[in-house]
């Protein structure tokens, strides 16, 4: 768990692809000792598609994540100075739905045409006398 004073936010796109759009937050939260001298300044990244909620300079966060590269990703944090809960926006689930449902016609799909070539019943050749 990582606790500091949100400094240098920024926030970006970047195209995933021609239909895709990744929106991209970044700061660094400096974490002070009890004297109130800034001990640590820890770079933060969040990605998403979007996202729930709102952080700005000066806000008071909590949250946790992994560290790559120096930086810590994270998909949500506590904004302790507006009682907010921010999360990256997760994909509806009547999306999931229509992908679940595409990918189960293309199996029975591929299901029937394999059961009906080893099942079926053979082309005739017309050109074979009886």
């Amino acid at each position: 768990m990582v606790e500091g004073m949100v400094r240098g936010f920024r926030a970006r796109t970047d195209s995933r692809s021609q239909t895709e759009d990744a929106e991209i937050w970044t700061f660094r939260l400096e974490r002070y000792d009890d004297a109130g001298q800034r001990i640590m300044l820890i770079p933060v990244e969040m990605r998403g598609t979007g996202f729930e909620g709102s952080v700005h300079d000066g806000d008071w966060v909590r949250t946790r994540g992994r560290i790559r590269g120096g930086t810590l990703h994270v998909k949500s944090l506590d904004n302790v100075t507006t009682g907010a809960d921010v999360q990256t926006k997760r994909t509806s689930k009547i999306v999931w739905v229509f992908v679940v449902l595409f990918f189960c016609a293309i199996l029975a799909f591929m299901g029937w045409v394999a059961f009906d070539l080893f099942f079926g019943e053979p082309a005739s050749d017309p050109g074979r006398i009886p």
